[in-house]
């Protein structure tokens, strides 16, 4: 029996994660990238058991105090809405908490250098508390600092990489 090395023909795509966006995707030739997150938060999750995949990137703590903004029509912006509701997604799509690889990166301290109004701290103390609704965890982060970030996640590999201007990439 004569084996042969089969090609590929999959096009190797990158799909961007705006502000108050989630993207889920099974496709393992796509890359999903956040980009820019400052006091944002963007968030990875992976489950190598079903092969989903995802990156939820909101951008404020709490939606009982949006000013001007519905939250209804943007969940996604606030972690108290969109990370449950990015989870449940997740779930419907096979995902386990049991296999997942949860990767956050985010939550700087760009605006007020003083340090009296952190929204990356109050972010990440607001993702930590959704998470852990879901006995989730997360395996690794770059959360803090005064730099915003790039967050991507490989679809095929389950590899995240984080990436701060002027420093080496860390993939995870």
């Amino acid at each position: 029996m004569e084996q042969r090395q089969l090609k590929s023909n999959a096009v190797a795509m990158m799909t961007a994660v705006n502000f108050s966006e989630m993207k889920i995707s099974r496709n393992p030739a796509e890359t999903l990238v956040a980009f820019s997150i400052g006091s944002g938060i963007g968030v990875a999750l992976f489950d190598p058991g079903c092969g989903v995949g995802g990156i939820l990137n909101f951008m404020l703590p709490d939606s009982t105090r949006a000013a001007g903004v519905d939250p209804a029509k943007v969940p996604l912006m606030f972690a108290d809405t969109g990370v449950p509701f990015f989870v449940q997604a997740l779930f419907e799509q096979g995902m386990r908490p049991d296999r997942v690889k949860l990767v956050a990166a985010g939550g700087a301290h760009i605006m007020d250098q003083t340090g009296m109004f952190n929204i990356g701290q109050e972010n990440y103390a607001a993702l930590k508390n959704g998470l852990a609704k879901y006995d989730l965890t997360i395996q690794h982060e770059d959360i803090g600092g005064t730099s915003s970030r790039t967050l991507s996640l490989e679809i095929g590999t389950g590899s995240s990489c984080i990436k701060i201007f002027g420093q080496p990439e860390v993939k995870v």
